[in-house]
């Protein structure tokens, strides 16, 4: 009898051992399936944290694009801006001169007839301050040719 009681307390600690071990196996396969389910969250967390980078980069691409249009609309506004302006000076340049013509002409035109007509033998000959005026009027004239012409004016 002692053998079996023997044989009986090794089946019983046999026995706790098999449900220690069965428990210990359970644990292990729970804590198995918990770290697999963090990994899982974390993938999923990743994958969000990487659409929102995609996400944020296309927006920070397209906010790039719209400063390089933004900037090539303000220097053509820019570049259009200084062509009217030089085009305008111009156009106020031509139109003194021809005011400073005009003004000559009637002066040379009132002196003329204020003077009683002389017979000259040298034909230009004259006087000296008709000579300066017509040579000044020339002068106005040349540089009014000789401006550049502004498109579209």
């Amino acid at each position: 009898m002692r053998l079996y009681k023997k044989a009986r307390l090794a089946v019983e600690t046999c026995d706790r051992e098999l449900e220690e071990k069965v428990r210990e196996a359970q644990e292990l396969q729970a804590e198995r399936l918990r770290k697999k389910q963090q990994v899982e969250e974390l993938e999923s967390i990743v994958r969000l944290k990487q659409a929102e980078a995609e996400m944020f980069q296309l927006k920070a691409s397209e906010a790039h694009q719209e400063a390089e249009r933004l900037q090539s609309i303000a220097l053509a506004k820019s570049e259009r801006a200084e062509q009217d302006y030089a085009s305008m000076y111009l156009k106020r340049r031509l139109e003194e001169a021809e005011a400073e013509k005009q003004f000559l002409f009637e002066k040379i035109k009132l002196q003329d007839n204020q003077r009683p007509p002389q017979v000259s033998s040298s034909g230009a000959g004259g006087d000296p301050a008709q000579t300066l005026m017509l040579s000044k009027i020339q002068d106005l004239l040349k540089n009014v040719r000789s401006m550049p012409k502004s498109e579209g004016h």
